[in-house]
């Protein structure tokens, strides 16, 4: 899309939804590793108004490197949540180049859950010969 026609479809969205009947929101539940978004139809389509500014912008920040952030305001009232998105960061590579890093365990990571199970297991078998030792005193 090119950036005026893009101008313009932001300046159309814009005008049609209503900032006051909107919300959005990223939560997370407690102990779950997964987020969720809450939200109704404006606020999904103020948070694509949102996305669609960033992707105009993204590529001016491509080009100048001491902009490399595109500031998201949380402090609209529109947005919700626990989770708040501060800014949104373009990366210059496609996709696939992409690299996600896993955790490999360590032997120091075996070690230390080994090691403490074996501590427990030591300091249950020390309780339950106490409470023996005890028992025969009588």
């Amino acid at each position: 899309m090119e950036k005026e026609e893009l101008d313009k479809f932001i300046a159309k969205m814009e005008s049609e939804v209503p900032k006051e009947k909107a919300f959005f929101g990223v939560n997370m539940i407690d102990h779950e590793e997964n987020a969720y978004i809450s939200a109704n139809k404006y606020g999904l389509e103020l948070f694509a108004i949102e996305l669609l500014k960033a992707a105009k912008k993204a590529t001016e920040i491509k080009e100048d490197s001491e902009k490399n952030i595109i500031i998201f305001d949380p402090k609209e009232k529109w947005i919700t949540g626990n989770i708040r998105i501060g800014y949104i960061e373009p990366k210059l590579n496609d996709r696939i180049d992409l690299k996600i890093e896993t955790y490999k365990e360590t032997w120091k990571d075996s070690v230390a859950k080994y090691g403490c199970f074996t501590i427990i297991a030591i300091l249950i078998i020390i309780f339950i010969a106490g409470i023996f030792k005890v028992i025969s005193w009588f």
